[in-house]
């Protein structure tokens, strides 16, 4: 019988932390799952760590493959996964006890995902972030892009990360979708914008946390942050395929597309800032991305505007369904 739900991990060099989440998966109250590992051509222990879990519980299937990057790992899992739902989890982090059951109650036939809290960590182990506002609502496919950009302001972040969501599967093989590997940042976003602009887009937002997010040196997300970085500039490509994403679906004036062409142009002054401060003088770099941010945006300056404006009251109106005025 095939299980519910499908975890994929995809692998690569953390073996200091992988035994800590592969236990917090196979913990779970909820046991109807299967477990896909992907090794992603890792050089430290990690094989061996999957190999020793799937000849100890049937639920673990392992996958070993040459280093490709995370997106081609999840795609070899999405190639793979047999349940109904699909989820992700980051072999440096941990699902909480309840996470699989909290994600899967109150979930109806016309969900097309759930998504979830997280509670984030620093370093040393200390939380930095969580959401304190544990409300349960739906949300359609407008608010469920906007959310995907804005968030909830002070309320809530959540944007586009794949963990702490189920998707389904159905939905994923019906429109062929999987992970761009051309992209290295914000690969796993633009994912996300393809799934809901794809399907009927109706998510249910259960702010409890199921998912424990550690940050860790030398990860590759604290790389990107330490300053400019070549391959921030796959965020500023992600950013121009999710507005031709929501350009085949919504109107041009509408608030999707107003936030859509928003986030382009705040990628576009980010990494100018960047090269500014660290003296990048890559004359072609600077214009590539100034001639697609005109070619996608058109008249920033009425965006930007309009976009300032959308922001507090989009900020105020979930606001008020979260109950806070």
């Amino acid at each position: 019988m095939e299980p519910l739900i499908s975890v994929i991990v995809p692998v690569y060099n953390t073996e200091k932390y992988l035994q800590r989440c592969i236990d917090s998966i196979l913990g779970q109250s909820f046991t109807d799952f299967e477990l896909l590992l992907i090794d992603d051509g890792s050089t430290d222990g990690s094989g061996a760590i999957c190999d020793t879990y799937a000849a100890k519980d049937s639920r673990v299937r392992v996958f070993h493959k040459e280093n490709g990057g995370v997106s081609s790992a999840r795609n070899i899992g999405l190639d793979n996964a047999l349940g109904e739902w699909i989820t992700f989890v980051d072999s440096d982090d941990e699902l909480l006890p309840d996470g699989l059951q909290t994600m899967l109650d109150g979930v109806t036939p016309d969900l097309d995902m759930v998504m979830c809290g997280y509670v984030e960590y620093d370093t040393n182990g200390a939380v930095l972030e969580h959401e304190r506002v544990e409300k349960v609502y739906n949300l359609s496919k407008k608010d469920s892009v906007l959310w995907l950009y804005n968030g909830l302001g002070e309320v809530y972040f959540y944007f586009g990360y794949p963990f702490a969501r189920l998707f389904r599967r159905s939905q994923i093989e019906a429109h062929s979708l999987r992970f761009d590997t051309s992209i290295a940042i914000k690969e796993d976003t633009l994912f996300v914008m393809q799934y809901i602009c794809r399907g009927n887009g109706h998510t249910r937002m259960n702010a409890k946390p199921v998912y424990r997010y550690n940050h860790r040196e030398g990860s590759a997300m604290s790389e990107v942050k330490k300053g400019f970085n070549r391959k921030d500039v796959d965020s500023f490509r992600a950013f121009v395929a999710m507005k031709h994403e929501a350009e085949k679906i919504f109107p041009w004036y509408s608030d999707v597309m107003i936030v859509a062409k928003q986030g382009i142009l705040n990628k576009y002054y980010s990494l100018l800032g960047a090269m500014d401060r660290e003296g990048v003088d890559d004359k072609e770099l600077r214009g590539y991305l100034a001639n697609a941010t005109k070619k996608e945006v058109g008249n920033i300056i009425l965006y930007k505007v309009r976009n300032k404006l959308f922001k507090r009251k989009s900020s105020k109106r979930f606001k008020t369904q979260l109950g806070h005025e």
